[in-house]
């Protein structure tokens, strides 16, 4: 029930990139976007912590880009189109609320045949758990060469770049 919520809302933000012509609003809704899906792939695998990791790679690579984009962009005011966002809410609740009936006559619908519904969701739910072998004895090895070559990669551009050529954006005063 709690997957087909998140990807009504998931349908909704993407609607939502339709209507939106700032790039710090597209970056936000990005940020948002991210959060949810690492929440559903969390929910689906063992352990949290692939979704972890996935949303603070996200998280870094938004923030390069929001440095990138006020650094380019003017200081324009964006506003909301509040006409199109509370149709386009409304749309979203009624498909909400209709998948909500669906899934409900779809879930009695199963329970009351031989093969049980929730036998088949829990078996799901264990075949991800191999996301669990990635980090146990024989990959932990591949595991720590990557987190050391990123770090090394990130101390040499950390050297590379020239602090006297200063910030992105120049002031101007």
């Amino acid at each position: 029930m709690y997957l087909l919520m998140f990807i009504m809302m998931m349908l909704t933000i993407n609607s939502f990139f339709i209507m939106m012509n700032h790039p710090l609003a597209i970056t936000l809704l990005i940020i948002i976007q991210t959060l949810m899906i690492c929440i559903m792939t969390g929910s689906i695998s063992y352990s949290f912590w692939f979704s972890y990791i996935l949303f603070l790679i996200f998280l870094g690579g938004m923030l390069v880009l929001f440095i990138y984009i006020t650094s380019l962009a003017s200081n324009e005011m964006f506003q909301l189109p509040m006409k199109t966002m509370i149709i386009n809410f409304l749309m979203s609740t009624i498909i909400i609320l209709i998948m909500n009936n669906i899934y409900n006559y779809m879930l009695s619908f199963h329970l009351h045949k031989n093969d049980s519904f929730m036998n088949k969701i829990i078996n799901i739910t264990m075949e991800n758990n191999n996301l669990n072998q990635l980090y146990n004895y024989p990959n932990f090895i591949l595991t720590i060469i990557t987190i050391t070559y990123l770090l090394i990669t990130l101390i040499i551009i950390v050297k590379i770049t020239s602090f006297q050529e200063g910030p992105l954006r120049q002031s101007n005063s």
